[in-house]
């Protein structure tokens, strides 16, 4: 296995060849399949530098598809431009930093879906590290389309709608969602269909409108949200030590009581500010180290399960397999299997 960054420019305007600079310098074996459709690129791990799936699909009406779902052996820098594209981002399993602007950056590591608007004249580094799992959807659509689907002008859709989709603005804008099981489902499907050709193109074509319909929808008809916690430099340095205590001993955590008395940090703006700048709730942050440290042990040591489960913080191995389990789709006697 590489070790290093691999660094990618990424434009959707040049997606029919620049997703093939995915690998760095390196030339990947790729295919390229052509229906009625559209396009269909489809790259093959090589094993070296990473195991899985990568998917692109372009789409004749402006709608691009891409699907990954693989684990990379080296740290990968996206140079992101996304023009006038507006992303959605449907995501299982993800570990990404995402640099909106210098001074702000957004850590995404729990399963969730989210739109993501940079200014057309703006490059936006996402890094995403070694040996983490990948398992997302992400597709690119036109203004164009929201306003065919919606039936509405952008100018007219509900705020919560119309602040997420505009391109007029300067700011970086990134907003994530909890999955609701209709759209963890799909993307489940969609991440382990196995149909080929036309049948393909056809199906991930359908899936990804109807993926943009209902997060369009559950934004239209969302009530506006609470507004969000504001945060000093002050808070921001605290949450940062909050999450570097939680990685100091997995097995004994403070409680989120005795965290923010840890931290001079009242319990609300503990609980929510952490959500607002990592992506996930403390609780989930937990689960997610727990469960990778746990991944870690299994693959790399002879320790028995009952000794890792205590050290990563479950009292009953019973709990850690059920954990395992629902996270990764394996028991821990399967890791090593």
């Amino acid at each position: 296995m590489t070790q290093g960054t691999t660094k990618t420019l990424f434009s959707w305007e040049n997606f029919g060849t620049v997703c093939w600079d995915i690998f760095g310098a390196r030339d990947p074996s790729h295919t390229i399949s052509h229906s009625d459709f559209g396009a269909f690129h489809k790259l093959e791990a090589d094993d070296q530098h990473c195991s899985g799936r990568l998917e692109f699909y372009e789409f004749t009406d402006e709608l691009l598809v891409t699907i990954i779902d693989c684990v990379w052996f080296e740290e990968h820098e996206f140079l992101i431009q996304d023009g006038d594209w507006i992303r959605f981002n449907f995501s299982l399993s993800i570990d990404i930093d995402m640099h909106l602007s210098r001074d702000q950056t957004v850590k995404i590591v729990r399963p969730s879906w989210r739109i993501i608007n940079y200014p057309p004249d703006k490059t936006v580094v996402e890094t995403i590290p070694a040996n983490k799992r990948s398992a997302w959807i992400t597709i690119c659509c036109k203004r164009a389309l929201v306003e065919q689907l919606t039936g509405e002008n952008c100018d007219n859709l509900p705020s919560l709608l119309r602040e997420q989709v505009s391109l007029s603005g300067k700011e970086n804008f990134h907003h994530f969602h909890d999955f609701t099981s209709r759209l963890n489902a799909i993307t489940a499907d969609v991440l382990k269909t196995q149909l080929t050709a036309a049948m393909r193109m056809a199906y991930i074509r359908s899936r990804a409108v109807e993926l943009i319909c209902l997060a369009l929808d559950h934004l239209v008809h969302s009530p506006v949200n609470v507004e969000a916690v504001k945060l000093t430099e002050k808070d921001e340095q605290a949450l940062a030590r909050a999450r570097n205590i939680l990685l100091e001993d997995l097995a004994a955590t403070p409680s989120i009581s005795d965290l923010s008395l840890q931290l001079g940090l009242n319990r609300n703006k503990l609980y929510y500010g952490f959500k607002r700048q990592y992506g996930c709730s403390v609780s989930e942050f937990l689960q997610s180290q727990r469960l990778e440290e746990g991944k870690r042990l299994l693959q790399h040591t002879d320790m028995a399960i009952s000794d890792i489960s205590l050290q990563i913080g479950y009292q009953h191995q019973s709990s850690f397999t059920a954990a395992m389990k629902k996270y990764y789709g394996l028991t821990p006697k399967q890791f090593r299997g």
